[in-house]
């Protein structure tokens, strides 16, 4: 009601400046206001829509193309058929058809949104783990097998891409989300901040149809408060990051429903595994798309990896505010030269009040971009450049674009090799070897372990990340790497010629 009455409010100063300052609005026009800025807004977001089916069954057997990471090919039930056309057969084949919209009650769905008119859809990546077959559909009831172009357990993001996208494709706009004020500018979504939540929900009686619509408000924009910064980093986004919290009843339970402004830009995507509630308790939460969600976003939209800042500091939980208490030797904040003892006041302008908001701004600033980091230092404030590694974690990702390899190597930053030990004696380390290549014959000579060697020079020069590293090899007859062992402290250099 609140929400209805706020709305009604707008629309009420939007008749008033088209009917004249001395008159005043009726009440059916200003509820005419309201109809047209959210069939406007419907309107808008619908075609962006969909609606994702997932299957887990392990009756499909690999695709053709399985080396591929999140190659999951689309099923055809004539082919499946074939080997064995008895009615067991069939009645299986109907159940694995995930096109068939009356098998999503049998394998249940969830939310997505077209991100790119290519054929890219969003949706939250725990609803893709583990996923055998992934069908999307669209609204008017169109849709298509999809592969996992790319995903990331710990953003708890994912961006399928259509096998079969049809033509003219919309895409959703992403508003300009920021949730806390910064100098000289306000917050764009706040707590009283009306949105409409839309997604396209499955059900036996009426099916699957056009996009519902749901109106309402942000009711709050939640930091979680119960976990302790002894604890270390969170092993995902959302047990840290900002939270929408809506009060938005119709399928507020959905995961991967699109939150919206007025003007039909997304604000969030709902996340219902973000909080502990049930389907029917408690609101609605999203992941506000700000600007370190989009930069997400945009990287699985390319189909890589999600490479997450390292900043290379352990700070002083004893003080309040955000202490640097030590410092990975060789790492990012030592090349800057930030000290022990600074207090980080700022990363790129914004506030860092505690652990939580410098893993998230470092994070989200991703490896290899350079961040301003402000210190004060004995009372004076201080601003250094620093070039960011790559945090290290061990939660799941999929990335159908990698590198092309270099004689069979592939790198990575070494702060993934060597950031347990407090030392990162070189950028770059052994990602992997292609097998029965050049570089696996070569490294198969220094022992059975070849990740454990880092890569300081390539042909003599010095190379500060993997990027400088592929500028340097690729397109070369030999490429001589300059080698140490990370096992090793002060271990001597060697050199190993590729081919």
């Amino acid at each position: 009601m609140r929400a209805i009455y706020g709305l009604i409010l707008l629309a009420g100063s939007a008749a008033v400046c088209s009917v004249g300052r001395g008159d005043e609005p009726k009440q059916d026009e200003l509820l005419a206001a309201v109809q047209k800025q959210l069939r406007q807004t419907v309107a808008t977001a619908g075609p962006t829509i969909a609606t994702v089916v997932v299957s887990r069954s392990e009756h499909y057997g690999k695709p053709a193309n399985g080396s591929t990471p999140g190659k999951l090919g689309a099923f055809d039930p004539k082919e499946f058929m074939k080997p064995d056309p008895s009615l067991e057969r069939a009645r299986l084949a109907r159940s694995l058809d995930l096109s068939d919209v009356q098998g999503i009650a049998e394998h249940g769905y969830s939310g997505g949104v077209v991100i790119d008119p290519e054929g890219f859809v969003l949706t939250p990546y725990h609803v893709i783990d583990g996923a055998t077959k992934v069908y999307v559909f669209l609204s008017g009831g169109v849709g298509s097998y999809a592969d996992i172009h790319a995903a990331d357990a710990r953003s708890d993001l994912a961006v399928l891409k259509l096998i079969n996208p049809p033509p003219k494709l919309q895409a959703i706009k992403f508003a300009d989300v920021q949730t806390a004020p910064l100098p000289g500018q306000k917050p764009t979504v706040f707590t009283g901040k009306l949105c409409v939540l839309m997604t396209n929900p499955y059900t036996s009686t009426f099916g699957l149809g056009q996009p519902t619509a749901g109106f309402g408000s942000i009711t709050n924009v939640r930091v979680k408060a119960n976990r302790k910064e002894d604890d270390g980093p969170a092993a995902r986004v959302t047990e840290y990051g900002t939270l929408l919290e809506y009060d938005i009843k119709q399928n507020s339970g959905i995961t991967g429903g699109v939150l919206l402004n007025l003007d039909g830009e997304m604000i969030g995507l709902t996340n219902a595994a973000a909080v502990a509630w049930g389907n029917d308790v408690g609101p609605g939460y999203a992941m506000p798309a700000t600007a370190s969600f989009r930069r997400i976003v945009d990287v699985l939209r390319r189909g890589e990896e999600v490479e997450y800042g390292f900043l290379g500091v352990t700070l002083n939980r004893q003080r309040q505010g955000v202490w640097v208490d030590q410092l990975t030797q060789n790492g990012p904040a030592d090349r800057a030269e930030i000290e022990v003892g600074d207090q980080i006041i700022k990363l790129n302008g914004l506030p860092i009040d505690s652990f939580h908001d410098l893993l998230l701004q470092v994070g989200s600033a991703l490896a290899g971009s350079k961040v301003k980091v402000t210190v004060s230092r004995f009372g004076r404030m201080r601003e250094l450049e620093v070039t960011l590694a790559k945090f290290r974690h061990d939660l799941p990702f999929i990335a159908s674009v990698r590198p092309d390899p270099v004689f069979g190597l592939r790198v990575d930053y070494a702060s993934v090799r060597s950031q347990d030990i407090n030392r990162i004696p070189a950028d770059v380390c052994v990602r992997d070897l292609v097998a029965d290549s050049p570089a696996a014959t070569k490294f198969k000579t220094l022992g059975d372990t070849p990740t454990r060697w880092l890569i300081s020079h390539v042909n003599g020069n010095p190379i500060a990340n993997p990027a400088e590293f592929y500028k340097a090899a690729k397109g070369q007859d030999k490429v001589k790497l300059t080698l140490l062992d990370s096992t090793e402290t002060n271990g001597r250099p060697r050199e190993l010629t590729l081919p």
